[in-house]
Order: C-alpha cells, then sequence, then structure tokens
C-alpha cells in the first residue's frame, strides 16, 4: 500500500505534504457553536482573515444537523448560503468547499465556482448528489453515515459505511475523494466514549487509501470529558484533540480557530516524523504501522489482490501483541514458554525461573491475535491454574474492544 498522495482543488494533500488547514464559515443559526455564526456581510471579512492565518481552503455551511436541531427546508438553506457564498468566492483565492447533502445546492454552487462539495451524508441523503459531482468533475467529502449523518458509532461501521460510500462514487467515475470519520455527537447514542475511540483508532483509516479530513472543533464530547458545557470554553480541549488526530495522521483538520490550529498541527506532524520507505532498483518498501486490528489487514491484504478467503485466514496472523503476565508459578510459566514456541510466538522469563531458582515469575508473552488465540485454547485443557490464565488472557484480549472499560474511567475535574 503506497503512501497517501493525492491533488484535491490544486492543492497537495497527503503523507508528503503538511497537515492543511479549512476554516469554517457557519451561516446557521441554530448552531451548537453561537461564536462561530457569521452574517452575510461579514463573511468576506472573515474568510480574508482565516487565509491570512494559514487556512489553506474554507468550508462553508448553512444547515446545522446538531442533535434536537429542527431542519430548515432547502430553500432556507439556499437562502441562507448563496449571497454569503458569492461573497467568500469574490474575497479569497483559496479552494472552498459547500458543506450540503442536497444535489440541487450543490449543482447551484458548483456553476458559482464552488471547488469541493462536503456531504456529511456520504451521498446518502439525495441520489442524485452522486450525478452531480460526476458530472462538475470536483473532489468530494464524504463523512461516515449509514442512515443519517454521523450515526456510525463503532469504528467497523465507519470503515464499512466509508467502504460503501468511496464505492458508490467510483461507480460514477469519481476519484478525488476524502473521507472523514464523523467525530461528534450526531445522534444521542454517540457519546464520548465513541468519539474518543475514533480518534485514537484514526490511523485504521488508512487501509481506505484516501485523504483524511478531522473535524473536532469545539464538539460536545470534548465538552463531555472536561466538564465545560460552554463552546466557547472548549478551545483547549480542541487543540489537544487536533495535535492527537495529526500525529495518528489527519491530513485535513476542519477548523473555527485557525491561527491557533496552525501551530498544533506543525508540532504534531513534527514528532509524528515520516513513513518509513525504501527503494532499490525496482523495488520498494515500506514499513506498515497502523494497523492495529486484524479486521484493518484485510483491506490491506485486498490491495495486493489477496483473496477474499486468504485474507480473512491470515488477518489474525498480521497483529502482534505484548502482554506482561504477572506472579506466574515457574513451572507453568515454562509451560506457556513451550507452547508459544510451539506456535511461532514466544514469551521471556527470568533465568531464576528456567533454573527453578524463583517462584513466583513474570512472563511477557509475545505473539501474533492468532498464536494468542491458540495458546488460550491450549491452556484452557491444561492442568495446574492454567485454565484461569487462559481466561484472563481472553479478558484482555476482550477489553481491547470494550468502549466503556478503555474510556468510561476517564476522570472529570469540573
Amino acid at each position: 500500500m503506497l503512501p497517501i498522495d493525492a491533488e484535491i482543488a490544486s492543492i497537495k494533500i497527503g503523507d508528503f505534504c503538511p497537515s492543511r488547514i479549512m476554516g469554517v464559515i457557519n451561516l446557521s443559526e441554530e448552531s451548537f457553536y453561537k461564536g462561530s455564526i457569521v452574517r452575510a456581510e461579514q463573511v468576506a471579512e472573515i474568510a480574508t482573515k482565516m487565509v491570512e492565518g494559514g487556512a489553506d481552503m474554507l468550508d462553508v455551511g448553512a444547515r446545522s444537523t446538531a442533535p434536537g436541531v429542527k431542519p430548515i427546508s432547502v430553500e432556507e438553506e439556499e437562502k441562507r448560503l448563496f449571497p454569503a457564498l458569492r461573497n467568500v468566492l469574490d474575497a479569497v483565492d483559496v479552494p472552498v468547499s459547500v458543506d450540503t447533502q442536497y444535489a440541487d445546492i450543490a449543482e447551484k454552487v458548483l456553476r458559482m465556482g464552488t471547488h469541493i462539495i462536503n456531504d456529511i451524508s456520504g451521498l446518502k441523503t439525495d441520489p442524485n448528489m452522486v450525478n452531480v459531482i460526476s458530472d462538475f468533475d470536483v473532489p468530494v467529502v464524504l463523512m461516515a453515515s449509514k442512515k443519517k449523518p454521523g450515526d456510525c458509532l463503532t469504528f467497523q461501521e465507519i470503515k464499512t459505511s466509508l467502504i460503501d460510500s468511496i464505492t458508490l462514487a467510483e461507480k460514477s467515475g469519481i476519484d478525488k475523494i476524502i473521507v472523514d470519520p464523523g467525530i461528534g455527537r450526531w445522534t444521542s447514542e454517540k457519546t464520548y466514549e465513541f468519539n474518543l475511540a475514533i480518534i485514537n483508532d484514526l490511523e485504521r483509516l488508512r487501509a481506505l487509501e484516501r485523504p483524511v479530513l478531522v473535524a473536532i472543533s469545539r464538539k460536545s464530547f470534548i465538552g463531555d470529558v472536561l466538564g465545560i458545557e460552554n463552546p466557547y470554553d472548549r478551545l483547549a480541549g480542541t487543540l489537544a484533540c487536533t495535535a492527537i488526530a495529526v500525529y495518528k495522521g489527519a491530513h485535513i483538520i476542519r477548523t473555527h480557530d485557525v491561527r491557533e490550529t496552525k501551530d498544533i498541527i506543525r508540532m504534531a506532524e513534527a514528532v509524528r516524523g515520516r513513513q518509513i520507505t525504501g527503494e532499490r532498483k525496482n523495488y520498494q518498501a515500506i514499513i506498515i504501522d497502523y494497523v492495529k486490528k486484524p479486521e484493518d489487514s484485510i483491506e490491506l491484504m485486498r490491495s495486493i489482490n489477496v483473496t477474499d478467503t486468504g485474507a480473512d485466514i491470515m488477518k489474525n496472523k498480521t497483529v502482534s501483541k505484548l502482554i506482561l503476565l504477572q506472579n506466574v508459578a515457574a513451572p507453568e510459566a515454562l509451560i506457556i514458554k513451550q507452547e508459544m514456541l510451539a506456535r511461532g510466538g514466544d514469551a521471556a522469563t527470568s533465568r531464576e525461573a528456567i533454573l527453578g531458582e524463583k517462584n513466583p515469575v513474570d512472563v511477557l508473552i509475545i505473539g501474533t491475535v492468532a498464536q494468542i488465540q491458540s495458546l488460550i485454547h491450549k491452556l484452557r485443557m491444561q492442568a495446574l491454574n492454567l485454565p484461569q490464565i487462559g481466561d484472563l488472557l481472553e479478558e484482555l484480549m476482550e477489553k481491547e474492544d470494550d468502549l466503556n472499560y478503555r474510556y468510561s474511567r476517564v476522570e472529570k475535574r469540573m
């Protein structure tokens, strides 16, 4: 799988470029963040300041999709959007995106000169949207959505919905695609734990081989974690999440706060460094460091034409684990080491344990998910306390996917 390298509206985006900043021009009166709402007569000034502050592109939207907000009509969206958009297009010379789910609006704004369509439904609200984008041959941002915008909870749901949207786009000849995992409280079920997990696992989206856009700015999950109700006071939390998102591989950051975000991005990039690649004659090699779950490797294997059956068989061999097991009886430690060696893995323990000079001991288990799963099965059939150790190892493996265990213990300091 090659590094991500794309050109979107004449801007290079990907692993070889700085993370780009998308400034938000918010025309929605219903917005959760009242400090971001811009009147039509202000937009030219605001847009200009954002570009001067470091925005590489702008995103203009007139419809709020926050939970509990009464939807506005398409006619009202047009009324708010068109005069302000014209002022933005006249004021700046960077690419301008329009945030809309409706094909009629998309067609009109593209005729006005808009460069990108940001469809938070992933082309699923309006079936004509895909045809409009294809006809105008413009880039599109696809957000993870099933039945309504942002309703994907787990990372697997996010990946599946984005694959569906990408497939739909590609069938119509759309190849300039940006993906957005849909961070935020889009539905009442999408509590802060789900959003923390998305940020923590963001590098898993690399398997889709598309630039990744992240929209975190001042959202309610930050307030949930920090105990901050007012979006005005969520800037520090926003910048912390932004730094992590960039470190995890985000290529575009959509933000209300351009100047404050710029330096955060640059520092996160500096710490992250670059993906490690090499080349000799006709050979290229890339260290893959973003496969965190076995299922992530399936897309990677498909990209090199491994069959679905083969990918399913091999996926559990692609992710390795280090498990420190403490206070184990020396005979149990030796059995664990032997069983791991028999499976192609290993286990490290002290020399004293091997010589029988120390009891109990600690064991470092080293192996793939497949090897550890096989070890668990074997231990449950053994004597001593090995069945209980097998149960403990299975509990650890299950807790990796338990969002309540991983994130609900985050301390909130009011």
